[in-house]
């Protein structure tokens, strides 16, 4: 064979070892691919396995902790291995290489060499029975004296079930697990070479005060993902980004030696601060406790704002439940505040009267004829509980007349009214960071009886957010505030990547309207008002009652009552708004309105509140004449 021949000859064989070469790369590079996205445990293979990330926390505007995470521990045993006597003979034989009298002075490096020659001896000696039995004798007697839900070694032996060989997939044998204790569990299995236990590190969600702002708060799935209130709303910040962990093993499933996997570290989440003041929120919870037990109510709520910013200061819901037990919160997780809605009555009563004297046809001394009780200008007639006769606006408000509120919302009209109605905020979602929320219900009807009946506060549904935001357009001069519940989103070391700045979304009345209506509630609270019991020493209190009739199967049921008090103070210069609504009080010893039910309740509040923000006591305030 010539040169040129054999040259073209090993040409060839190297383009096609080459060529083999590369393609034996590529299908060595896509089966690793392919293994390493596997979340399967499937012997030969890669195993990818998550690396939870920790949610960040949740504080209030004191940065103090509302939610945050204990690391904890699964711990999870491998059946089809514990079932081999050559895997597990390690556990066994270390039980003996302790009492090597070299052993207390030895280097690692001997003591592998101790370990091995022993191990190699028990399986040249011993059954497989003998050594898997002797090794899971060992392993429950390191676990059991650590985890209180397996009292006694027969207990975890039974939770792990019979070994033999064929056994095969992981078992849980604990979950959530302190990191304190999973931690001295998991360093004796390492000293003692026992086999076959896996622990897998994640983060529990714990609430230090469980039984505050629950509806606000929200919940956590297994994963760490939310599932209702901020936990949901804001999880885009608060879950952080996962991480994974790659490990190649064995036929057997076991890890080919400490450097054989790939790690990418998980992204803690960011906090969130809210607006709320635990403090506040604290006095809120205990205080509707206190009036829904009085009343003998189950359902009710309070929210307290900041009108001049809109913050929420507190929001308190019943029913409630345990944020860390989670006990009925099937039943329990509606967060009245926001969720349900209802008839307010005379709460509603401040759109008429404020929009008439803003728009220049009134103002609080302008007096109305209130026909004596009964106004059969429509059919069926709008009715008082008294005879009126003439009424200023002011006294409308202190007396909460059907038929006067009906008159100045007549000087008003339909469509200006309505228009007033939708510019307070109702009728709409007010866009607060929760989900779930409801809009409310107040349609535009041609009907002038259905007209009249909404401007008392019939045929429209509300929340109680809503009626407070309206509040604190009065309250704040003028102009409806976008309800502000987050209040930044921060680095875990404190720095503010997000802040979050209160937000006006219009000019409802003038500064001028919202003064004159402040002083017109006053009178409310003053004898000779509807709720002289929702006064608080010291303080001027503007505000109104609100008493209806409860919704039932789609009619009026005359018995039952929804009872609330929408106010604030001090009168000229407000510090915070509170609504209190009680819905179906059953106590026999009083009426259930809104002035007996939810009035005091709202004064008890009011009172702990302008101590705990050392509000200075002023004179009580005159009613403008």
């Amino acid at each position: 064979m010539n040169l040129g021949l054999q040259s073209r000859i090993l040409l060839v064989c190297l383009a096609l070892v080459a060529g083999l070469s590369a393609l034996s790369g590529r299908l060595i590079y896509l089966q690793w691919d392919a293994n390493a996205g596997d979340s399967s445990s499937s012997p030969g293979r890669s195993v990818k396995r998550p690396l939870l990330a920790r949610n960040g926390y949740i504080v209030d505007r004191n940065e103090e902790v509302i939610a945050r995470n204990n690391p904890v521990t699964t711990i999870i045993v491998d059946r089809k291995n514990l079932a081999d006597a050559s895997v597990v003979a390690a556990g066994v034989a270390h039980a003996r290489a302790v009492l090597h009298e070299d052993w207390p002075t030895a280097s690692e490096q001997r003591r592998d060499s101790i370990l091995s020659s022993i191990r190699h001896q028990i399986l040249d000696v011993r059954s497989d029975e003998e050594i898997v039995a002797q090794h899971l004798s060992f392993l429950a007697s390191i676990l059991t004296p650590h985890l209180e839900q397996y009292p006694h070694r027969d207990d975890l032996l039974r939770r792990i079930g019979p070994v033999k060989k064929g056994a095969r997939g992981e078992k849980i044998l604990a979950k959530e697990i302190p990191e304190e204790i999973a931690d001295k569990i998991q360093a004796a299995v390492k000293e003692n070479r026992i086999q076959c236990l896996r622990f897998e590190k994640s983060y529990r969600r714990i609430y230090p005060n469980p039984q505050l702002a629950a509806h606000v708060i929200g919940l956590v799935n297994y994963k760490g993902e939310g599932v209702a209130g901020i936990e949901r709303s804001m999880g885009k910040y608060l879950h952080g980004k996962d991480g994974y962990e790659i490990t190649k093993r064995d036929a057997r499933n076991l890890p080919l030696g400490k450097s054989s996997g790939v790690v990418k570290p998980p992204i803690p989440g960011l906090d969130v601060q809210l607006s709320l003041d635990l403090s506040f929120q604290a006095i809120v919870e205990e205080e509707l406790d206190a009036g829904l037990a009085f009343a003998q109510s189950s359902r009710g709520t309070i929210v307290v704002m900041e009108p001049n910013t809109g913050e929420i200061l507190a929001m308190a819901s019943r029913p409630t439940y345990d944020l860390n037990k989670r006990e009925g919160v099937d039943v329990a997780g509606v967060n009245f505040a926001t969720q349900a809605v209802y008839e307010p009555g005379s709460t509603f009563k401040i759109i008429a009267t404020a929009a008439a004297i803003d728009a220049g046809l009134a103002n609080p001394w302008t007096s109305v004829f209130c026909h004596n009780g009964v106004c059969e200008e429509l059919s069926p007639p709008v009715k008082d509980y008294a005879p009126f006769g003439w009424l200023t606006l002011q006294q409308v408000l202190a007396k909460s007349s059907n038929i006067g509120t009906y008159q100045f919302a007549k000087m008003l009209g339909r469509e200006r009214f309505y228009d007033q109605v939708g510019n307070f905020g109702f009728g709409k979602k007010t866009q607060i960071a929760l989900g779930g929320e409801q809009a409310g219900l107040t349609p535009r009807s041609t009907n002038n009886r259905e007209f009249a009946s909404r401007c008392y506060g019939y045929a429209v549904n509300v929340t109680p957010l809503q009626v407070a935001n309206a509040y604190c357009v009065l309250a704040n001069g003028g102009k409806l505030m976008k309800p502000l519940l987050v209040k930044a989103v921060m680095m875990p070391n404190g720095q503010r990547i997000h802040t979050f700045e209160p937000e006006i979304v219009r000019q409802v009345v003038s500064p001028q309207t919202a003064r004159l209506m402040r002083h017109a509630l006053a009178t409310v609270t003053q004898p000779g008002g509807t709720a002289t019991k929702a006064a608080v020493p010291g303080f001027p209190v503007a505000g109104k009652t609100g008493t209806a009739w409860k919704v039932v199967d789609g009619g009026y049921d005359k018995n039952r009552k929804v009872a609330s008090f929408a106010g604030m103070l001090p009168v000229e210069r407000p510090e915070f708004v509170c609504v209190v609504v009680v819905d179906d009080p059953t106590v026999a010893s009083i009426s259930h309105g809104g002035g007996t039910i939810a009035a005091p309740i709202f004064s008890s509040v009011s009172a702990r509140l302008a101590a705990a923000m050392n509000l200075k006591p002023i004179r009580a305030a005159v009613a403008q004449n």
